[in-house]
């Protein structure tokens, strides 16, 4: 009996000290946003999927995975474009994973690794937290330049439309414990 009432109480600590993020697609948001010589784009991201498990003072194996040929502006030339600029048919997926990312206050830090189109670059990750019961919402935003992975950033019309090398990922996602 006692050996019994030992497990149920491990098992409680251990459930209540971590606990598996449930990712809300349905609420969630993700877009990219960059400069051309012509006018500023966006495009939204609309499958990908938030994974990773929580403690009061760490995200553990957080992975964030995007499907690359969700990624749409609204014309299908950009579109395109885009898929080919991060090799959507050899890496259907963009990746971020994290091993431990630190919680300090309303905040998550730390460094993950960012795989697109096959290239690995480490990133830092900055998000906001704004906490209702068990319910987590991040916000933030993700500066990176397509050179740094070895990206060509597209180009339309015989090279006369030239997309800026830099682009940010905004992101909104609602995660329960």
């Amino acid at each position: 009996m006692a050996l019994y009432i030992r497990v149920v109480l491990l098992l409680f600590i251990t459930n209540s000290a971590y606990a598996q993020l449930h990712f809300h697609p349905e609420r969630s948001s993700m877009k990219i946003t960059g400069t051309s010589s012509l006018h500023d784009w966006e495009m939204t991201v609309n499958e990908f999927n938030v994974t990773g498990v929580i403690t009061h003072t760490q995200v553990q194996n957080l992975k964030a995975t995007i499907k690359a040929k969700s990624m749409e502006s609204g014309k299908s030339i950009m579109d395109d474009k885009a898929y080919d600029a991060v090799q959507a048919d050899d890496y259907p997926e963009i990746i971020f994973s994290a091993k431990t990312l630190q919680i300090s206050g309303n905040s998550i830090v730390g460094k993950g690794n960012l795989v697109i189109g096959g290239e690995s670059r480490v990133i830092d990750l900055d998000a906001e937290i704004v906490k209702n019961g068990a319910e987590m919402q991040l916000q933030g935003k993700v500066p990176l330049k397509m050179s740094d992975f070895d990206i060509t950033p597209p180009t339309a019309m015989f090279g006369t439309l030239k997309t800026g090398d830099e682009v940010v990922i905004h992101y909104d996602i609602f995660l329960t414990k």
